[in-house]
């Protein structure tokens, strides 16, 4: 037949030759031609194809009163906004619908200003990361001035430039509802923010003013600044990650005296330094209205953060001050310690990743004892030693009011944990604690678990605040009502044994908040897991519980599988990187047959072997909840694998299977094959590091062109060849669900290359392509290169170890120049030099929206370094640069530069 399956059939105008397809239903096609080969016995039939099955106006028939429609990552086009439309003009009760990262363009936008014109109750459009650029925002502009519903309106990262704000500032002087525009990552630039700016003079509506991202400087910022004196409704304004110095922070000084409305004032990852500083410092001490401004990443030494504690001193409106990620040493640390003792409405200080050490800790600590009003300070990440950590904790205990204490990436100790145990005690408002890669033995394990099992719920007034002391590994921020206690126990990487985890278990038994226990990489052996397992018996609270890289063998996995019969609360258990036999595995399937809470199991890097394989396997046969199974590095072969293959035709919610590294070969991709025709759930499948070869390959591949559920799939390490990648390159040119493919070190060349650069050219889902440790060299690198000017949906490639010199570097550096979506390239481990060097800094110069560039170990000396340090001058979106293992030394950019 000569037509394609897939979802969006209608936009192919070349169809691949298939003996059979499969036509979804919905499909509208006219057939133009029946021809018969008599010698074959075989018609070739030639269609027209007039609509596309609509998966879309499916899920619409069976909604018929929603008031929020989530259509993210869903691939609608412009016929989908059509279907849309009509369903809208009907529905009465729709007020939010969410359609980003699609792949709205300017035909769609006419239909989304045909429903903005009819329905009559929506009041919030999200459209993040479309393709609407200037001609979509000038129909939305249009619609706005007759919308009379619409608050909140979210054009991230569209392409939007100054013709495009023209519109938009028409429409916000004559729009009368609108509350909220988000236009951050676009390309608004200095005349574009002048453009807005003239509209906020006049604008009685918009309340929040997102800018972020826009290439916007000293001008366009004297621009807003000068809205700010007329504007009497803005009170959210946001200029991250733009180009804002001193000279714009005047002016923004300015406007904040005359302003009387603004409460957040966002300038992170600007140049604004000390002298911006002191100007901004000078207006808050008039300004009688902002509460929060945002500081972040803007070269602020002490001298700043002295004229900022000379401002608090007298400013009484401002509660939070975000300074993380600047220049503050001890001085600039000892005053702001000085102010707190006077001042009485900041809220929140967030000083994490300065040069504080203990000096300027102990300066806090002094001052908490007086201060009775700030609720969260941040001082992670700094170079605080145990010993003022110690002292602080102590000044904690008569310190009621701070409720987040931060100090991550330093070390605590035993004697260090029994001082935060003891201020645990005294203060009743910390609900979150982590005490991750402390080095913590049992002895303090026992002094906190003593606290968290006995201490009563406090008495305090009716009222919600953040509440956390976090030593290393994430922050969390909780809202939580002040009679609720701990949630979350983080001591991963400690030294805690089975004598310690006892108490730990005790705390499990009494306790009734705590939701989620991480206790990996420790010395917990059986006898620690009978513990925790009679725990889990009578726990009504515990939902998450990570065991990984313990001493668990088979009968402590029997204790927690007895366990599992019981508890009704536990929804994610991680037992990776222990000793689990066979054995063990099937005691742990056995209750997965009982048990219908569990949701996520990882037995990965045990020894479970064929015979678990196949008892989980019977498990998922009739289990109806688990959706996340990890099986990585357990010495499955084939008799295992095909066992799970053939319970996925049969199981109805398993999403995630991870069987890479194992012993699995082709013979049996053939089961998985018939399993992905028929499974509708499986939606990331990982067989890397097995024997799959480019037979193996083949086999998938067509299964791929039936299944429509599947978005990541990982064959690498896997020795598939080119033959296997065109394979699945033409699997890509029809199917509409991959986003995710991993192919890497799989001995593909520049043929295997070329192949996926054609399926690109094609593909409209496909996100990420990882081809790392391969050998496609510079000619790959020219044909994927070729491809990524034409492909509109890829943004991470990775080509680590490809043998690329300067002619393919400079290759895909032409194709940044016309690319628009591709944000991630890592390069790492090549060939590249000085010429490769400079087309890529003047690519990225160009293409702001990339945000991660790796070029670690190539040939980069100091000059390369210095042209990439002079593009990092005028890129402001780049967030990770790795340029480690290179030919640069002291004086030059040395390592990853997170920003």
């Amino acid at each position: 037949m000569s037509f394609s399956s897939g979802l969006d059939i209608c936009s192919y105008s070349q169809f691949p030759d298939e003996d059979e397809v499969l036509l979804p239903a919905g499909t509208k096609f006219l057939i133009q031609k029946i021809e018969c080969e008599d010698i074959q016995d075989k018609y070739n039939i030639h269609i027209k194809l007039l609509a596309k099955n609509n998966i879309l106006q499916q899920q619409l028939d069976k909604t018929d009163c929603v008031t929020t429609m989530q259509l993210a990552n869903s691939e609608l086009d412009y016929l989908d906004m059509e279907i849309l439309l009509k369903y809208v003009k009907d529905n009465l009760n729709l007020t939010t619908i969410h359609l980003s990262h699609n792949r709205i363009y300017e035909q769609a936008a006419e239909a989304l200003v045909d429903i903005l014109k009819s329905n009559k109750i929506i009041t919030t459009l999200q459209l993040t990361s479309n393709q609407l650029y200037d001609k979509g925002a000038e129909v939305l502009g249009n619609a706005l001035k007759v919308n009379t519903t619409l608050k909140n309106l979210n054009l991230r990262d569209n392409g939007i430039s100054v013709n495009g704000t023209d519109a938009l500032r028409d429409a916000l002087k004559e729009n009368q509802t609108l509350t909220n525009l988000n236009l951050a990552c676009n390309r608004i630039s200095n005349e574009g923010a002048e453009v807005i700016a003239n509209a906020l003079k006049v604008n009685h509506t918009l309340t929040t003013l997102n800018l972020g991202l826009n290439q916007i400087s000293d001008k366009g910022a004297e621009a807003l600044a000068d809205a700010l004196k007329f504007n009497l409704t803005l009170i959210t304004l946001d200029l991250h990650r733009n180009l804002i110095t001193e000279k714009g922070a005047q002016a923004l000084a300015d406007g904040l005296k005359a302003n009387k409305t603004l409460h957040t004032l966002n300038l992170r990852y600007n140049k604004i330094s000390d002298p911006g500083a002191e100007i901004l410092a000078e207006a808050l001490k008039v300004n009688q209205t902002l509460n929060t401004i945002y500081l972040k990443s803007n070269t602020i030494s002490d001298k700043g953060a002295h004229a900022l504690s000379d401002m608090l001193k007298v400013n009484q409106t401002l509660t939070s001050l975000y300074l993380e990620d600047n220049q503050i040493y001890d001085k600039g640390a000892q005053a702001l310690a000085d102010t707190l003792k006077f001042n009485q409405t900041l809220i929140t200080l967030d000083l994490h990743r300065n040069q504080i050490s203990d000096k300027g800790a102990e300066a806090f600590g002094d001052a908490l004892i007086v201060n009775q009003t700030l609720n969260i300070l941040h001082l992670y990440m700094n170079q605080i030693s145990d010993r003022a950590v110690e002292a602080l904790s102590y000044k904690l205990k008569v310190h009621q009011a701070c409720t987040t204490v931060t100090f991550r990436d330093n070390e605590i100790f035993a004697k260090e944990t029994e001082a935060f145990a003891d201020a645990f005690r005294h203060d009743p408002t910390i609900t979150s604690v982590h005490l991750a890669d402390d080095a913590m033995m049992d002895f303090g394990i026992e002094a906190l678990g003593q606290e968290l099992g006995v201490r009563r719920a406090p008495t305090l007034p009716n009222s919600t605040s953040d509440r956390i002391i976090d030593t290393r590994g994430n922050v969390l921020a909780d809202k939580l009502q002040v009679h609720e206690i701990v949630t979350t126990l983080n001591l991963q990487h400690n030294q805690i044994s089975d004598e310690g985890v006892q108490a730990v278990a005790d705390t499990l038994k009494v306790n009734q908040t705590l939701t989620t226990l991480y206790l990996q990489n420790n010395q917990i052996s059986n006898k620690g897991a009978k513990t925790l397992a009679l725990a889990l018996k009578v726990n009504q609270t515990l939902t998450t519980l990570d065991l990984e890289h313990n001493q668990i063998s088979n009968r402590g996995a029997e204790a927690l599988a007895d366990a599992l019969q019981v508890n009704q609360t536990l929804t994610i258990l991680n037992l990776g990187c222990n000793s689990i036999s066979g054995k063990g595995a099937q005691v742990l399937a056995d209750a997965l047959k009982v048990n219908t809470f569990l949701t996520s199991l990882d037995l990965g890097h045990n020894e479970i072997s064929d015979k678990g394989a196949q008892s989980i396997a019977d498990t998922l046969k009739v289990n109806q909840i688990l959706t996340t199974l990890i099986l990585s590095k357990n010495e499955i072969s084939d008799k295992g694998a095909k066992a799970l293959a053939m319970a996925l035709k049969v199981n109805r919610n398993l999403t995630t299977l991870d069987l890479q590294n194992n012993q699995i070969s082709y013979k049996v991709t053939e089961a998985f094959s018939d399993a992905l025709k028929v499974n509708q759930t499986l939606t990331t499948l990982n067989l890397a590091t097995n024997q799959i070869s480019t037979k193996g390959a083949e086999i998938i591949g067509k299964a791929l062109k039936v299944n429509q559920t599947l978005i990541a799939l990982d064959l690498s390490s896997n020795n598939i060849l080119d033959k296997g990648v065109e394979a699945l390159s033409n699997t890509l040119k029809v199917n509409q669900t991959l986003t995710t493919l991993g192919v890497w070190y799989n001995g593909i060349s520049e043929k295997g290359a070329e192949a996926l650069a054609e399926a690109l050219k094609v593909n409209q889902t496909l996100t990420t392509l990882d081809l790392n440790c391969n050998k496609i060299s510079d000619k790959g690198a020219e044909v994927l290169a070729d491809a990524l000017k034409v492909n509109k949906t890829l943004t991470t490639l990775n080509l680590i170890a490809n043998q690329i010199s300067d002619k393919g570097a400079e290759a895909l550096a032409d194709a940044l120049m016309i690319n628009e979506t591709l944000t991630a390239l890592n390069l790492d481990k090549n060939q590249i030099t000085e010429k490769g060097i400079g087309a890529l800094s003047d690519a990225v110069k160009f293409r702001q929206p990339v945000t991660t560039l790796c070029l670690l170990q190539n040939q980069i000396s100091a000059k390369e370094a210095e042209v990439l340090a002079n593009t990092l001058e005028v890129h402001e979106t780049l967030t990770t640069l790795s340029l480690e293992h290179n030919q640069i030394y002291d004086r030059e950019l040395k390592q990853s530069r997170p920003f």
